[in-house]
């Protein structure tokens, strides 16, 4: 009898310890934001200046001159950099030593009436002639400032390589006021392209400062913000709030809620209180939002947080529900 008794007892617990249901899963859910949505967009980026033109070296080779400091002001047609070929420039220096010996030697030849004095003259006159085309070519890589300003934050070291036209030397632009560049896509050009718009920079102590957008090409935006103080330094990382921002004809979703598996995206909704995962096709990226092309609707509620535990028809206590 107690073989028979001791297997019934053990099935019994079993069946009573999966039968308990598990606890409600903590999540927070926000609705999924529709073209009647005004949107808040973040970008981050570094403060530069404004009106900005780019320097670079219409001769390949190194920077072997640096005629300014960093964070300097400039003058229009004030000299900048030198970039030349190392070894051709060594051989310049080198040449030019040639023909200062020769200088000299000639003067004691000429002292000493000594009859080498008409053949130094021609090796002088040779060099002298040399000199004039290597120096012709060394100065060639000679930038100047094509306009007043403040330098960026990034002016070229010495020594760097540099290709020409193509290797950033630095820029020159204005100090007030200042400009915060960031990437966009065609569906955020769009968007920011409107006028009503609020814009502020927010730096790293918390400070808030208001500006303006302007849209530079079809993947550049630039934030506008006035420097009176100069306490915006050029460099610093600053983050972009943008306000009040709205998408037509469009579902956006946050992109954190995005889930990525090896068949496609998809991100678990909050369906009567139980999560459902729902397969999603995206389109561009907004911020920190996607837009969704298929799978979802306007009343869909997304779950944005907690995603560890969840599965399909995993009861959910939601903490937030925007």
């Amino acid at each position: 009898m107690r073989k028979f008794w001791i297997p019934i007892f053990l099935t019994t617990i079993f069946l009573i310890g999966c039968s308990k249901e598990q606890p409600p899963v903590e999540v927070k859910t926000e609705k999924i934001l529709s073209a009647n949505d005004s949107l808040t967009l973040i970008y981050d980026g570094k403060i530069s200046v404004s009106n900005e033109i780019k320097i670079f070296s219409p001769v390949a080779g190194n920077v072997i001159e640096k005629y300014i400091e960093d964070g300097s002001d400039i003058a229009a047609g004030q000299k900048l950099f030198k970039v030349n070929n190392l070894e051709s420039h060594k051989d310049f220096l080198q040449v030019k030593r040639e023909l200062a010996m020769a200088k000299t030697a000639l003067s004691k030849a000429l002292v000493e009436n000594n009859p080498d004095a008409a053949e130094l003259q021609i090796e002088i006159d040779n060099k002298q002639a040399l000199v004039q085309r290597m120096e012709e070519d060394d100065d060639a890589g000679i930038i100047y400032a094509p306009k007043a300003g403040r330098l960026g934050a990034f002016v070229a070291p010495m020594g760097m390589p540099v290709v020409d036209n193509e290797t950033l030397l630095t820029t020159i632009g204005n100090i007030n006021p200042v400009a915060v560049n960031f990437e966009i896509s065609e569906i955020e050009k769009q968007a920011l392209s409107t006028t009503d718009l609020k814009v502020s920079l927010k730096l790293e102590d918390g400070t808030t400062r208001n500006g303006a957008i302007k849209i530079i090409d079809n993947k550049t935006a630039q934030a506008i913000f006035e420097n009176l103080d100069e306490t915006l330094i050029l460099g610093s990382p600053a983050q972009i709030i943008i306000d009040n921002v709205k998408i037509q004809n469009a579902l956006l979703v946050a992109e954190k809620a995005v889930r990525h598996a090896d068949n496609g995206d998809f991100v678990y909704i909050n369906l009567n209180g139980k999560a459902a995962v729902r397969k999603i096709q995206l389109g561009d990226k907004i911020g920190t939002y996607c837009v969704v092309a298929d799978g979802l609707t306007a009343d869909d509620s997304i779950i944005i947080d907690g995603f560890e535990n969840l599965r399909e028809g995993t009861s959910l206590n939601v903490t937030n529900d925007k």
